[in-house]
């Protein structure tokens, strides 16, 4: 086995990620060292001549491999930043994106200045949505349900990681069932979700890392990506407070016909679409009558 340095090792797994066509090589493969090192990125700057193991550069080569097979980074290194906290991560929840922080600044906004307000997450993952609400809000209750279990353990973990146990509650169930359950009945604050929202012939059409790895459980919404909207849209007014917040992320095309849903049970106002920095629709919310 050839002896490694810390700069040396980075050379080859930028080469080898390089000619996989892999667009962030760099970055990757110095993430990828990192996590096997259990160092910061500074670090394997400043110790480059330091002398590594066979069994680093070992692990190291194995991990290369498997982002040169189109694994996410994210799956390999356990971990993602989102809302500026670091999350948990495998391969059994989805992974956090930017465009999801959308939907917890504006909850955010529209719960600015509500006293205890109390929250509920469905189909949290990893518990982003939820973790980050109530690590903002320090007052919040919040909530967080999914059906998986893969999930529930995953939230759990970030959950303590952020020593957030005391104002959180994980439950485990489908969809409003476990809030049911719980006897939320008319005190919800807000209810939000990022539910499965791709469609059928979407489905086929996702980048490589998102539709070979993670969970389809996670991303299928049936043949129009619209019926978890639908169903937590016809039984959420039975848990908000008067004049409670209903807050949604969409898919790009989804604005309108999820306005439609809300609009036609005739029971919620002030129906807002909001856009991304792209200029696509990411988030619906509005609010229950009083």
């Amino acid at each position: 086995m050839v002896d490694y340095t810390i700069r040396s090792l980075l050379k080859e797994g930028v080469i080898l990620l390089r000619e996989s066509g892999c667009p962030s090589y760099i970055l990757d493969a110095e993430l990828i060292l990192c996590h096997v090192l259990d160092m910061k990125r500074i670090d394997i700057i400043k110790y480059r001549d330091r002398v590594l193991g066979e069994e680093e550069a070992v692990d190291f080569f194995r991990l290369v491999e498997e982002r040169k097979k189109g694994k996410p980074i994210q799956y390999i290194t356990g971990c993602q930043e989102f809302m500026c906290i670091d999350f948990s991560i495998h391969e059994n929840v989805l992974i956090p994106r930017p465009d999801t922080e959308i939907l917890v600044e504006k909850t955010l906004e529209l719960l600015k200045g509500k006293e205890k307000p109390c929250i509920a997450d469905v189909c949290t993952g990893s518990g982003a949505i939820a973790v980050s609400l109530a690590y903002y809000i320090p007052h919040a209750y919040v909530y967080a349900a999914d059906i998986s279990e893969d999930a529930f353990e995953c939230c759990r973990r970030n959950i303590e990681k952020h020593q957030l146990g005391r104002r959180m509650k994980l439950l485990r169930g489908d969809l409003l069932e476990p809030l049911f359950e719980e006897g939320l009945e008319g005190r919800l604050d807000a209810l939000v979700s990022n539910p499965p929202y791709i469609s059928k012939k979407d489905m086929d059409s996702l980048p490589t890392g998102v539709r070979c790895f993670e969970p389809h459980l996670a991303l299928y919404g049936g043949r129009e990506g619209m019926d978890f909207y639908a169903r937590i849209v016809k039984d959420a007014a039975k848990l908000l407070k008067k004049g409670g917040l209903l807050a949604f992320e969409i898919g790009y095309d989804q604005g309108r016909a999820l306005k439609k849903i809300i609009e036609d049970h005739g029971i919620y106002k002030d129906v807002r679409i909001e856009k991304d920095l792209a200029g696509l629709d990411r988030i619906v919310y509005c609010y229950l009558e009083e």
